[in-house]
Parts: structure tokens; C-alpha cells; sequence
């Protein structure tokens, strides 16, 4: 197979073509022949040597791909040999073959092309598991997206849009403006680099927001937390604020990380404020929790509720030149490298 190797942490260019023998799969796995493989912030982070779960260089890096189920190991009926799936995987993604649990793989509809499949595992099902396992939430209520115009900000927006809720969009620049207004158009858009938003939102919502997605973290987080309602949910899942554009110092990121408002608990029983945490990618394996969230989003998708946006679909190759552009926030909605496969 051939694959998008990372032979040491650093910048974009550490990201190497080579080529890898294949193995079969073991009881229990499938081999899936990978059409189209996603690129999130969490790649960009093990790139940098600063996600845990990543295993040390050198590896393959990808963690959701779409494609064509080409061989079962032994015990697995389901999915079948020339199913069309998508699927999580520890990393491997970046390569043209990737072999999983079978767990992790899910069928995808027969209309459902391989680019869009490979933008929903780990963005929409981010956006579902915060919005409505964690934060449960109802129609009505009052909810801040912060990073809207990511891909897991806008998976966001399309589901709080169909959940009937009030929307608080986040974003760094007014050139993004637009694609929020494309997945929610009744957004109020905040532009963080050059409006408090803190500031805005209690001016406008006296009580505050009832929930706030946070992929950002850092003084990000201290000031979202501030403006949390009585009751409210704070999903906090990334932290984009360890990560600047260009050359990353670990010290730096580390201290980012860091700069965060420390909660008290005792403060959080007396507002009755929720705080939940999750990263998605140590919920891939549990199938009781992500086949019901992937079987929401398939039907979502299927009533016209949700549509991936994707801004940049590059050859597996120039995963280097994905991974400048996605750090340096050049990017409107989903990264997807594309295989042999195609898009079908």
C-alpha cells in the first residue's frame, strides 16, 4: 500500500510518500481499501508531538477515512467484502489500504459519496456526542459555537439549526462569515479576533448561553465559561489554542494549554453548571454509543439536515501542504485527501 508517512514530530514537511507492505486482517478486523481519508486538528497535534494517544514516529498519521471493504477477518460477517464504509482507525488513515477493527466501521448509503463520508466520523459525530449525549440539547435554548467555520463548528451549526436552538457563532475572521451563514443562517456571528464576545452575548442574554461548544480551550475557555447560564453545559473538546500558525514551540503550547480558568466545584453544585470533557477519539471503539449517533447522522444526512462542507480536497500526497493550511486557519470547513480510489 502506499501511505503518507510521519518519520519525526515538526512542521508539515516531516510528512513523507512512501510505500508499506500489506497485512491481512486479524479475527475481528476488516481491510478496507480507502478512497478518501479526513484531516483534523488532531493530526496536526501528534504531527507536533503534543497528542498522547498518538503512538511515537514513526506511524502513519489519518484517524477517519471512507472506502470499500476489501477483505474480513476471521469472526466478522459484518461489514462484508465490497461494502462501502467509513470508518475511525488509530491512525493509518493517511494511505491508500487501512486495516481496523471492525468495530470502528460503519456502512455508508449507496448515494453517499467517499469525500462526504470521510468528513462525518470525526467532526459530526464531535458535534453530535457534545450537543445531544452530553449537553442534551432542547429546542429553544441558547447555544455558542466556538471555531464555527471548522469542520466541527459547522457540523455544529447544521445540527443546532435542525435542533431549533439559538445560535452564538464564534469565528476569527469576517471572511467566514459566509460559510456560517450557509449552514445557519440565523446565527448571530461574533468575530473573537476584534468583538468581546463575552461581552456581546451577556449584553445580549442577560442569563447566558445554556451551552458552549468549545474546541479552542485556553482564555478561550475562562471567558466562555463566564457567560454559562444557571444549568448550563460547557462541552469542552480541543484545544486549537495550543497550536499557532507557523513554527510551534512545545513550552508555548504546553503553557496555552495551561492558561485555562480553574473551576471550582463547590461553585459548580451552586450555579449548577455542567462541565464534560471527551475526546472522540477514545469513544471510537464503543459501538453502543457511536452506532446510534452514526446511525442519527445518516438520517439526518438523508433528510438534506446536514451537508458536509468541505474546502479542500488535495491527492493523498500533498497531505503536508493540508496539514500547513489547516494549521495556519486557511481553511473553511473539511480537509479530505483523496486515494486512488476516487470519490465513489
Amino acid at each position: 500500500m502506499k501511505a503518507m508517512q510521519l518519520k519525526k514530530h515538526g512542521p508539515p514537511g516531516v510528512l513523507a510518500p512512501g510505500v508499506f507492505p500489506d497485512r491481512p486482517p486479524a479475527p475481528g478486523e476488516v481491510a478496507v481499501d480507502v478512497a478518501a481519508a479526513g484531516v483534523n486538528f488532531a493530526d496536526i497535534l501528534a504531527r507536533l508531538g503534543l497528542y498522547e494517544a498518538a503512538p511515537p514516529p514513526p506511524f502513519i498519521p489519518g484517524i477517519e477515512a471512507a472506502g470499500t471493504v476489501s477483505a474480513a477477518g476471521e469472526g466478522v460477517s459484518e461489514p462484508a467484502p465490497g461494502r462501502r464504509v467509513m470508518l475511525f482507525c488509530p491512525f493509518g488513515g493517511y494511505a491508500t489500504r487501512v486495516v481496523v477493527k471492525a468495530d470502528y466501521v460503519f456502512p455508508i448509503p449507496d448515494d453517499m459519496d467517499f469525500v462526504t463520508a470521510a468528513a462525518l466520523p470525526v467532526q459530526y459525530l464531535t458535534a453530535w456526542y457534545g450537543l445531544h449525549s452530553l449537553a442534551g440539547v432542547k429546542q429553544g435554548e441558547t447555544v455558542l459555537v466556538h471555531a464555527a467555520a471548522g469542520g466541527v463548528g459547522l457540523a455544529a451549526l447544521q445540527l443546532c439549526r435542525a435542533a431549533g436552538v439559538r445560535v452564538y457563532a464564534s469565528v476569527g475572521h469576517p471572511a467566514k462569515d459566509a460559510a456560517v451563514l450557509e449552514a445557519c443562517p440565523e446565527a448571530r456571528i461574533v468575530h473573537c479576533r476584534e468583538e468581546n464576545f463575552g461581552r456581546i452575548i451577556k449584553r445580549e442574554e442577560p442569563s447566558g448561553v445554556d451551552v458552549v461548544m468549545d474546541s479552542v480551550g485556553g482564555n478561550t475557555f475562562a471567558r466562555g465559561w463566564k457567560i454559562l447560564a444557571p444549568a448550563g453545559r460547557y462541552v469542552l473538546f480541543g484545544a486549537a489554542s495550543a497550536v499557532r500558525p507557523g513554527r510551534v514551540f512545545r513550552l508555548a503550547a504546553l503553557w496555552r494549554l495551561r492558561h485555562m480558568l480553574i473551576v471550582s466545584p463547590l461553585k459548580m453544585i451552586g450555579e449548577n453548571r455542567t462541565l464534560s470533557g471527551f475526546n472522540l477519539f477514545h469513544l471510537a471503539g464503543r459501538r453502543d454509543l457511536m452506532e446510534p449517533a452514526v446511525s442519527g447522522l445518516v438520517e439526518s444526512w438523508m433528510r438534506g439536515e446536514i451537508k458536509p462542507k468541505v474546502g479542500h480536497v488535495l491527492p493523498l500526497t500533498s497531505a503536508a501542504e493540508a496539514h500547513r493550511l489547516l494549521q495556519a486557519r486557511q481553511t473553511i470547513g473539511k480537509v479530505v485527501l483523496l486515494s486512488d480510489g476516487g470519490t465513489r
